[in-house]
């Protein structure tokens, strides 16, 4: 059963919360160099470059742990790994985490191609993935989405490298560029404290590149919203983490919300389906009583907004109308 925590206004130490960081942009900016400036990090290499910094004392020494995988399930695991391990570990980074994404996306795809295999005279090439392949999508990034917040909750920093993909606006005859995104779910924005787009530009005077971060997002109110830094790092973002690091665990269920939902909804889907059942069973019965009978059901439907029986989201007027067959 679910509790609040008691909060007291005056207590200075706060909670242990680790901060949610999202760094996207363009090759090269400087996204992996930012996570690996963080201490004691389990770090996800889902594009085989971590090997370049593994030797480099000036961050080999804030790697604790890493995996060389893309598969989403791995990644889940692992970060299941890292919440049950907080003493270990102060830091969770995926690089890239949009290599993770796309890579549930082909798996999908990859499904619907071996569904349509087994249709006979179906075109593989022709196939999409289906709605229930979006909402196998979609729970999967609920899931980790859940197990990040059960991860910061603990104290841990996550951090989720990204690419980028370019935002263009039909402007005349032209497609204008007018900014930039992550290659990610939409709307993943949301699930972060801090969004920084990396982005590097060349000195005119020394013809060497200087590599920045702009703030698009940042709840912690370190930095305003536009500001630029430059090689930007775990000092900058060093007295939020550790000022929070004092503060007491807050007991979180983050990670075990969606499995209990579907606890809750798969017997839900049982019941549901047992009335449904029993709906189906008094309507054929009634009707060869009496044929007024399905004039009165259709009606007692009408009434209490049912349009069809197997709308799961007329659930309770349908028990109500069923309620009332059985006394007929």
């Amino acid at each position: 059963m679910a509790d609040f925590t008691m909060f007291n206004a005056n207590d200075t130490k706060g909670i242990n919360q680790g901060l949610k960081i999202l760094g996207y942009g363009e090759d090269g900016s400087g996204k992996s160099v930012f996570g690996l400036s963080f201490p004691d990090s389990a770090i996800i290499d889902a594009e085989s470059k971590l090997g370049v910094y593994l030797k480099n004392p000036k961050y080999n020494k804030n790697i604790k742990a890493f995996a060389c995988l893309t598969n989403y399930y791995d990644a889940l695991d692992l970060l299941t790994k890292v919440i049950s391990n907080t003493k270990s570990f102060k830091t969770f980074i995926t690089d890239s985490e949009t290599n993770v994404f796309e890579g549930m996306q082909v798996a999908c795809m990859e499904v619907e191609e071996e569904r349509a295999k087994k249709k006979i005279g179906a075109n593989i090439d022709d196939q999409v993935v289906s709605m229930r392949g979006y909402g196998k999508i979609k729970l999967n990034n609920s899931r980790l989405k859940n197990a990040k917040a059960a991860a910061s909750s603990k104290g841990v920093t996550i951090i989720s490298i990204a690419q980028k993909d370019d935002i263009f606006q039909k402007i005349g005859e032209n497609n204008v560029k007018v900014g930039e995104k992550p290659v990610l779910r939409k709307g993943c924005k949301h699930d972060y404290d801090v969004v920084l787009r990396f982005y590097k530009e060349k000195d005119i005077a020394t013809g060497e590149f200087r590599y920045f971060s702009e703030v698009e997002k940042d709840t912690t109110e370190t930095y305003p919203v536009g500001t630029k830094l430059e090689k930007a790092s775990y000092e900058n973002f060093k007295d939020y983490i550790e000022s929070n690091r004092s503060g007491d665990t807050v007991d979180s269920d983050y990670s075990g919300a969606i499995d209990g939902n579907m606890a809750t909804m798969a017997k839900e889907g049982q019941d549901f389906d047992t009335v449904s059942k029993e709906f189906v069973s008094l309507f054929q019965t009634l009707g060869k009583k009496d044929v007024k009978n399905k004039e009165i059901i259709a009606k007692l439907l009408k009434d209490n907004n049912i349009e069809s029986y197997k709308n799961a989201e007329t659930f309770d007027e349908l028990k109500k109308v069923v309620t009332i067959l059985k006394t007929m």
